[in-house]
């Protein structure tokens, strides 16, 4: 039997703490260009039914015959649209769901690709492109339409014959008239998981609104406020801005000064809340789409001499592990995520539906409950949890249906992840 090629992230440790490396997973690291591989060979432990890509019964991703009765891993390939470098000012989001999926691919024994499209929807297509062209083809490719780029991936994967899962971010407006809903126009793509985006926006509105009104701020029954979305188009930003108004709505004493776009930057972010509170000194709370641009309005309360947490409330969305530590030290008041892990959620559906339990018996377009909110009533416990950011101490496996066949439905949340990590 042939060893299987494993590509690992120069910044990644090679075997995971208290787990055997069984394949782990590829992370390929595209910056300026240039590609940055380790090759590690591993004996190599199919599994996997063999049913996909490549020829019939061929070892995946080699294009050699497997012996008789032989089975073999799952190939999954992710574009990541975010950046591989943790040091940007746009946050570790995209690393953190490369991370939590790396996990649960070692417990799904799925052999993981990753590769960082830097930010760069151009480059994203461009890379489906490259992998449809492939002679040794993944499985499956998850795919996220951010800057509305999934719709040619999509294209160009289908007629490849790779099936395609979209992640975090689906197709809106047009887009979906164009690409029909899963398995019909384009049979390889095989559905979607997305968390409810406006959700998390009306939530984030809710709890910083409230914590702000608790403080007493605001002025003869108004309360000034300034929002930081990400950007126009992206439909993840779109739908938390649409939360924001149905919050506004809802609350009638909040009086909206200006929204921003802060481009998910927290540099960008920190410019754009220093000048309005230069123009709007009555400012008692700052909505940030994510929690980089939320880390950057709070530079800029400090730097203006404001006091963050007393007459300025900010929150934002994602988790960042920056943004928890101001969360347990009273700079943030909020952030709403949980949503980084939808990665690892789709790994398992993958998983299941290459094992002969196809999720489309709960729908193909599918939406868990995953956000939920972390303030300093709640953070301790998540801090002590997974402060260490060491996501293989889950037990991934206790997700899955096929295996769990008393399983009636998944528990993807925190909650769940609570219940069933194995400490």
């Amino acid at each position: 039997m042939l060893p299987s090629i494993v590509q690992v992230n120069l910044l990644t440790h090679l075997e995971p703490r208290g787990k055997p490396m069984r394949g782990w997973c590829s992370q390929q690291i595209r910056a300026s260009g240039i590609s940055f591989i380790i090759f590690v060979i591993i004996a190599a432990v199919p599994i996997f039914p063999g049913q996909a890509a490549g020829p019939a019964g061929s070892v995946a991703g080699t294009g050699v015959p497997a012996a008789a009765g032989e089975t073999r891993r799952l190939q999954v390939t992710f574009i990541n649209p975010g950046i591989s470098d943790a040091d940007n000012p746009t946050g570790t989001f995209w690393l953190s769901v490369s991370a939590f999926m790396q996990a649960a691919a070692v417990d799904l024994d799925i052999d993981l690709e990753i590769i960082y499209s830097e930010r760069n929807h151009v480059l994203m297509r461009e890379q489906a492109q490259a992998v449809a062209a492939r002679a040794a083809q993944p499985d499956v490719v998850i795919v996220v339409n951010e800057k509305l780029a999934a719709a040619e991936m999509v294209k160009a994967l289908d007629k490849a014959g790779i099936k395609i899962f979209v992640l975090l971010n689906t197709f809106v407006d047009e887009q979906i008239g164009e690409m029909g809903r899963p398995r019909q126009k384009f049979s390889g793509y095989l559905g979607s998981l997305v968390p409810d985006n406006k959700i998390a926006g009306y939530l984030l509105a809710r709890q910083l609104f409230a914590k702000a009104r608790q403080q007493g701020l605001g002025k003869d029954g108004r309360m000034e406020v300034v929002a930081i979305t990400g950007d126009h188009v992206t439909p993840a930003a779109i739908a938390r801005n649409a939360g924001l108004q149905q919050a506004m709505d809802e609350m009638a004493e909040i009086d909206l000064k200006q929204m921003f776009v802060g481009q998910w930057n927290r540099d960008t972010a920190n410019i754009q809340a220093a000048g309005a509170l230069i123009r709007y000194p009555e400012v008692s709370a700052i909505w940030a789409a994510n929690d980089p641009m939320a880390l950057g309005a709070l530079d800029a309360v400090r730097q203006a001499g404001r006091k963050a947490g007393q007459d300025v409330m900010i929150g934002g969305l994602n988790w960042d592990p920056p943004a928890l530590e101001q969360i347990r030290d009273g700079g943030l008041a909020v952030s709403v995520g949980g949503h980084f892990m939808t990665g690892a959620w789709a790994l398992i559906l993958l998983h299941d539906y290459f094992h002969g339990r196809d999720f489309a018996e709960i729908g193909t377009e599918l939406q868990f409950p995953i956000f939920s909110s972390l303030d300093r009533r709640n953070v301790d416990r998540y801090l002590a949890v997974f402060g260490d950011g060491d996501w293989n101490k889950i037990d991934f496996r206790k997700f899955s249906k096929v295996l769990n066949p008393r399983l009636l439905q998944y528990t993807f949340s925190l909650e769940g992840v609570y219940d069933t990590f194995a400490p």
